[in-house]
């Protein structure tokens, strides 16, 4: 399900809802407040004053929203902007399961918001690894390689092995023609001190979508820029584009480290303009054409320059997305 654009209707009572929730246990933090602006801005298209906004009880809001895609989307909206806030009450959580059992909508964004309150961490790891970024590219593994071809990737991740053929194949990089994808991969890699591919402490073959949408997106490594990529990267997806960003908030917001390829921070929001930038990644991400994360075939294109490929799969410039 990609993401789909409210009516001006339903964006106002999803508004109210979102404030039912977001004040449900005190006042509006500084950087809610700052997602709620940006979301309002950039994806509903509305200036409303949210402080003088009245509630919606669950029932009204059902009658607002009829299509179950979009009652699905709002409720995982409603989770990500909880986890916008400095820390997440119980009472919060009631709001988010009145309104999720009125619309019949729960998707996994209910049960992972439930166990970041509960401290079920492990848990809470494994269901957005399973469901967010890893599920499709480690059964692409599987399918490609194996039991023994996903072991290889994992054993040189982990910097136990190098696996040669892999590795090789990334080095030759080097040769492709300057504008390429290939050479753009190359480069960024080596600027960025990162390690090929099957080469000891490698990233994984199966999530290396993430660093070919930095080159696209044209994002830094930076944690802003990490923060954008995986916005745009939630943007694009046809399939629960919403998990991405509950890992951005979780991993960079809520401070929970649930990843080894990067670093884990609290508050990122408090940072000013960065909801903005977000706001913008995601909806650069929407206009796109091709769901990267979807079986991709990026060897196929690695030899067509990076504009023609900005082109080919609607990848707006910057300024377009604001």
């Amino acid at each position: 399900m990609s993401y789909i654009t409210p009516s001006q209707a339903q964006a106002h009572a999803g508004l109210r809802a979102m404030k039912v929730v977001l004040t449900s246990a005190g006042p509006l933090d500084g950087p809610r407040r700052a997602a709620v602006a940006a979301v309002q801005r950039h994806l509903l298209h509305t200036d409303l004053d949210v402080d003088a906004l009245g509630p919606i009880a669950p029932e009204e809001l059902a009658r607002a929203v009829r299509d179950p895609a979009l009652r699905e989307q709002l409720v995982s909206g409603l989770c990500a902007m909880t986890l916008c806030g400095e820390r997440i009450d119980e009472r919060e959580l009631l709001e988010v399961e009145r309104f999720a059992a009125a619309l019949g909508a729960r998707p996994d964004a209910v049960r992972q918001l439930h166990r970041l309150h509960e401290r079920r961490l492990l848990l809470l790891r494994i269901d957005i690894a399973r469901n967010a970024l890893l599920g499709k590219s480690v059964r692409r593994m599987l399918d490609e390689g194996g039991f023994y071809g996903l072991a290889r990737n994992l054993a040189s991740f982990a910097g136990i092995a190098e696996n040669e053929p892999v590795a090789a194949r990334y080095r030759s990089l080097e040769g492709y023609r300057e504008g390429t994808l290939g050479k753009a991969l190359f480069t960024f890699y080596r600027e960025n001190g990162f390690s090929f591919p099957g080469e000891k402490r490698g990233v994984p073959e199966g999530v290396l979508t993430h660093d070919l949408s930095h080159i696209l997106a044209g994002y830094g490594t930076d944690l802003h820029g990490e923060a954008m990529t995986l916005a745009f990267q939630a943007g694009y997806r046809r399939e629960n584009p919403f998990g991405i960003l509950v890992f951005l908030l979780v991993q960079l917001q809520q401070g929970v480290q649930l990843t080894l390829l990067a670093p884990a921070q609290q508050g990122m929001l408090a940072a000013p303009g960065l909801a903005d930038d977000i706001a913008r990644a995601f909806v650069r991400g929407t206009k796109m054409t091709v769901d990267l994360m979807d079986d991709w075939d990026f060897w196929a294109v690695m030899d067509v320059d990076v504009e023609e490929l900005r082109s080919r799969y609607g990848v707006l410039p910057w300024a377009a997305a604001a």
